[in-house]
């Protein structure tokens, strides 16, 4: 026994024995009148054993104290918030950090019986209501994860642990502990976005898409699934920067995000690819058209106005397909099938596309191999003064006649050989065949200025060495750079496409004209030849070819005649297929005339005949 215990029970029995002592001697007297030793011997036994008795309750309820003490510094030092709940919901013990954790005081709790249920969050008030059931059903229940309200309203999470307190068969108490998990579920969060969401635009990824595609797909309801890219966005990267792009992608997201339909969901693929999955309801044509007005609209960013337009692809579930991957092909396949094929924006997946595909792969397959043997041809067609029928230039266009395939349409594998990085080894076999062919002019047609045409696409112009290519050509053929024009579309100037406009500024530099072919079919022809990039104007043959039998077309034509002129500019006209077309077209004031009535293009072969025959005398 510690010496601390022996003081506490001779104090105990001391004072027992003598509050015993001196009740007996009274009593004694008052009933003896006298005094004998015998009279005390129970009495002090008595006083000695309730003192023994007394002691040890003191010492136990001593320990007790000490014991609770104990244990609530423990719990006061720890940083998860305590409580010992009454099964009526009022508290026994709540410890001190809550104050740190929910901003309020534990008398808050000890006032309002199941305060620390107000806290919770709507949506975990059931879960917390089962586990306190399963509680006061003397279970133990696993930790739940719950979402509170601190005193400013903030949210934070808790791992809730509760425990039975059960005595003689009943439920007594609720022991209760709530570690602070905040930190823990944001970086949860983080990592599910990470895992879940684009970074760049915060749209569900690949990933989440197919998680939800193939929850749709186990409900078997119909959906319609619309696949999404940015035209020619390449160029914008290439030319303008990643940053430009990023920015692009960023305005292009959130606008497709205003638009969507209630119960859809839209998703970024990866690079400019867009993913929708929408109710069966939706009218997708109608609502791809609405997509393109939002799309279509200039962005600006860091002092650009840029346009950028989209195609799209889509299938119906489950009439197009039945699985995820397939369903995604189908809706890919046609997408491209309209961008390659400018036929619309949008096209429905269906066999023919498929047929379609099969073709352009086994053409690609022949162009690489053809324009690797430099297989394709040059054929030229000349250009006529509207006034004197003299030829002052001959456009040079890129054929292509294969052994598998007979004659294949520029307008087939010219679109081909973009889509497939083929157009710039296309392009420097047609523009070395125009250079040489001008070197021949020139030395063949003296004091004549013949020039060439050839046409350039935006990919061509992108390369930051092509000036220094044309000019190489032109010195190693010995061709004055005033017997050269490069021939670009409006499309490329569509997006801002710097690079390009360098590249043009640095043909002019060296004496190469510029003429913009196709004028009047974009919607940016009036700021292009604002801008003075332009040296030539081709009016595209869809002005021309209506000219003798609609009046509004033939003043608008005159108008666009007129302008050139006023900026410095001569008007070739494209597609002159008539005698009433050509006699419009000069009394208009045009200077050149291009189109089959004059002369169609031809090989090689064929021109150099031509041309001999107008008096020219030239040989290849």
């Amino acid at each position: 026994m510690q010496s601390g215990h022996k003081k506490t029970y001779l104090k105990f029995i001391f004072s027992a024995w003598l509050f015993v002592i001196v009740l007996a001697a009274m009593q004694i007297n008052f009933i003896f009148g006298e005094f004998k030793i015998e009279y005390f011997i129970i009495p002090s036994f008595v006083g000695i054993i309730v003192g023994a008795i007394l002691g040890r309750q003191h010492l136990l309820i001593q320990n007790k104290d000490e014991t609770l003490d104990k244990f609530y510094a423990l719990v006061e030092m720890a940083e998860e918030m305590s409580y010992l709940q009454n099964p009526d919901g009022s508290y026994q013990f709540v410890s001190k950090s809550v104050t740190n954790l929910t901003g309020h005081q534990p008398e808050d709790f000890y006032k309002v019986p199941n305060f620390f249920a107000s806290l919770l969050t709507e949506k975990h008030k059931k879960s917390f209501e089962r586990h306190q059931f399963a509680i006061l059903n003397q279970q133990t229940p696993e930790p739940i994860e719950l979402q509170l309200k601190d005193k400013l309203n903030k949210p934070l999470w808790v791992r809730h642990s509760a425990r039975p307190v059960i005595k003689k068969g009943r439920v007594i108490a609720i022991s209760s502990t709530n570690v602070d998990i905040t930190k823990q579920i944001k970086q949860e969060e983080i990592l599910i976005n990470l895992a879940e969401k684009d970074p760049l635009t915060q749209l569900p990824n690949r990933r989440k898409f197919n998680q939800v595609l193939n929850k749709k797909l186990s409900k078997q309801q119909p959906f319609k699934l619309v696949l999404m890219d940015l035209d020619r966005f390449k160029n914008i990267n290439d030319t303008l920067g990643h940053s430009i792009g990023d920015s692009i992608l960023k305005k292009v997201s959130h606008r497709l995000q205003r638009s969507l339909p209630a119960k859809a969901l839209l998703s970024r693929f990866g690079g400019d690819e867009f993913v929708f999955l929408l109710p069966d309801h939706i009218d997708v044509e109608s609502y791809i058209n609405q997509l393109l007005g939002l799309i279509e609209k200039p962005i600006l960013t860091n002092g650009l106005s840029l346009h950028v337009s989209a195609s799209f692809g889509w299938v119906n579930y489950p009439e197009d397909a039945q699985d995820d991957e397939t369903l995604i092909r189908y809706a890919d396949t046609a997408m491209y099938f309209a961008k390659q094929t400018q036929e619309g924006v949008s096209k429905r997946y269906s066999r023919e596309i498929d047929h379609h595909n099969e073709r352009l792969l086994l053409l690609e397959t022949q162009l690489r191999k053809d324009i690797k043997l430099r297989k394709i041809e040059s054929y030229y067609q000349p250009l006529l003064a509207a006034k004197t029928n003299e030829v002052v230039g001959v456009e040079c266009l890129a054929r292509w006649h294969n052994q598998s395939f007979g004659h294949v349409s520029p307008a087939e594998f010219i679109p081909l050989a973009e889509n497939t990085g083929l157009i710039n080894q296309l392009g420097d076999i047609i523009l070395e065949e125009a250079i040489l062919t001008a070197s021949q002019l020139y030395e063949f047609c003296e004091n004549k200025n013949i020039y060439l045409a050839v046409n350039a696409s935006a990919i061509q112009l992108s390369q930051q060495n092509f000036a220094k290519r044309v000019d190489d050509l032109l010195k190693q053929y010995r061709v004055p750079p005033e017997l050269l024009k490069i021939e670009v579309t409006e499309s490329l100037f569509i997006g801002g496409n710097h690079q390009a406009i360098e590249v043009l500024n640095q043909l002019r530099s060296i004496g190469v004209g510029v003429a913009l072919d196709d004028f009047g079919t974009g919607y940016s022809a009036m700021a292009v030849l604002k801008e003075g990039f332009i040296d030539v104007l081709k009016v595209d043959k869809s002005f021309v070819q209506n000219i003798a039998e609609n009046q509004q077309e033939r003043l608008l034509l005159n108008q666009i005649i007129s302008m050139a002129h006023v900026m410095g500019m001569p008007v070739v006209a494209e597609g002159v297929e008539t005698q009433a077309q050509k006699d419009i077209l000069e009394q208009s004031g045009c200077d050149v005339l291009q189109g089959f009535l004059l002369a169609k293009p031809m090989s090689k072969e064929q021109f150099c005949p031509y041309m001999n025959c107008l008096g020219y005398h030239f040989n290849k």
